[in-house]
């Protein structure tokens, strides 16, 4: 008795240290102001463990960058993740201005076979409901993407067609659901549209008159080796972490670009610009009040536009503001929300805030510590468990082994999330998690199946004599 009340005393000293050394390491006492905007960054950068990020600045007449980790500069070349978006959505609207298509055209009148229903009745769905991500597609779709490069012929294609009869969460026009392959969807009609493919035609559409000459689309592993390395968290630090491609996904996430080009992109969009594309104001103007504020990938509000980012191994964030001349553009190699806590504490700054840091907790940080503490605690509980040597006791472990193995195994599929993306998507610690959840519960079914074995044989032999 004694021994166990040791125990479960050391485990809980263990445990409040650990969650006291987590909280310590992740809070900062100092205030900061727009004077001192690089220590800012510095520090939030070592307590999220980013290794690297790179930040473009307009403020008035100023433009500058601040930079973060070894060989990071305004040149350094990151995945964008879904601010690519923006990109692919100026392509439909330059289509639009031509006269080639109109966003309330159907999507089922450049693809005849994409037919997505809503209580069993085909739906038609707009381009313009693609560009508000009020489609009705389920945000699990994402879960549909293919891996492949563009040497796989028609990925793109194939992409859009595993969607094409797919039961809708809502009527369209309706209810607004952040859905990445909406604009995968975008990009196969602006194929079909065009003749060409799609990031051919928004490289010279809108890529080249902005002058991004160094901004380019990843379709291959290639390309992925032209950027910086790519990093998820794992056991409190950041882990080199090597992507699959998604040709299918291209524009939807995969423009990788520099700040130096970045800068020239968010100067189209700042107030008083030439607008060199002239399609800022239709973006700007367009009626959001029913699309949760979003169009043309940008969340549009009355002081600001915005949008981030996540890729498995990158991360970003813009926000530029509709009355002055000021933005912030934010670039991250850790996959997690690091690039959209610093675009908001600069940008914030920049509004002349003093900002009190205070707790840090990024987001797939706190994913990966949750998962050691959760791994901890059940390698504790099972060897608590280990010494239940009776009948009920092995029955209930029994019980409660089987439906964890069934629950993980049946779950992630039914909600259309499928391990290989739990891998890609989450910190390594998760998956972790998993592994060790599974193996103490299988452990724990082979235990008790021998214990009670080997104990009812034991009874039967006695019982005979």
């Amino acid at each position: 008795m004694v021994k166990k009340i040791v125990r479960r005393a050391v485990f809980a000293c263990v445990m409040i240290l650990f969650i006291v050394y987590y909280v310590a390491t992740h809070y900062d006492t100092r205030e900061y102001t727009k004077d001192n905007i690089e220590e800012y960054v510095q520090k939030t950068c070592k307590i999220y463990g980013v290794p690297g990020l790179s930040v473009a600045i307009i403020d008035g007449d100023e433009e500058y960058y601040v930079n973060y980790g070894e060989a990071i500069d305004e040149y350094s070349k990151f995945e964008l993740g879904s601010t690519t978006k923006a990109f692919t959505a100026l392509g439909i609207l330059k289509l639009e201005k031509e006269g080639k298509l109109r966003i309330t055209d159907s999507v089922a009148e450049y693809l005849p076979w994409f037919k997505p229903t809503y209580k069993g009745t085909v739906c038609d769905v707009t381009i313009e409901d693609l560009l508000c991500h009020v489609s009705g597609v389920p945000a699990w779709t994402i879960s549909t993407i293919p891996e492949g490069e563009d040497s796989e012929e028609g990925l793109l294609k194939r992409t859009v067609e595993n969607i094409m009869d797919v039961k809708l969460d809502s009527m369209p026009g309706t209810h607004h659901e952040y859905a990445t392959i909406n604009y995968d969807v975008l990009a196969l009609i602006m194929e079909e549209v065009t003749g060409v493919k799609y990031e051919d035609y928004v490289t010279a559409e809108i890529l080249k008159p902005l002058d991004m000459q160094d901004s380019f689309f990843r379709t291959n592993d290639a390309c992925a080796e032209r950027t910086v390395q790519g990093y998820k968290v794992g056991f409190f630090a950041p882990r080199a972490y090597n992507a699959p491609t998604y040709y299918g996904n291209t524009a939807a996430g995969y423009l990788v670009s520099d700040m130096s080009d970045l800068m020239k992109w968010m100067k189209n969009w700042t107030t008083d610009s030439e607008d060199a594309l002239c399609l800022v104001n239709g973006v700007l103007s367009h009626d959001v009040s029913k699309t949760d504020h979003y169009f043309a990938g940008w969340n549009v509000y009355d002081g600001y536009i915005t949008h981030g980012g996540n890729n498995p191994n990158f991360s970003s964030r813009v926000i530029i503001s509709r009355e002055k001349r000021l933005g912030v553009f934010v670039l991250s190699n850790l996959a997690g929300s690091s690039a959209t806590s610093i675009a908001d504490g600069v940008y914030r700054l920049l509004l002349g805030e003093t900002l009190s840091v205070g707790l840090q907790i990024e987001q797939h940080g706190f994913l990966d510590f949750l998962s050691i503490i959760l791994t901890v605690t059940l390698i504790y509980l099972a060897l608590l468990l280990w010494e239940i040597k009776s009948k009920r006791g092995c029955i209930t472990r029994l019980v409660c082994a089987v439906i964890f193995i069934t629950l993980v195994l049946v779950l992630p599929p039914a909600m259309h999330y499928p391990f290989k993306m739990i891998y890609t998507w989450f910190p390594v610690t998760v998956c972790m998690l998993v592994m060790i959840a599974f193996a103490i519960a299988a452990s724990n079914i082979i235990h008790c199946l021998y214990w009670y074995g080997r104990n009812g044989k034991t009874r039967l032999v006695h019982n005979n004599r």
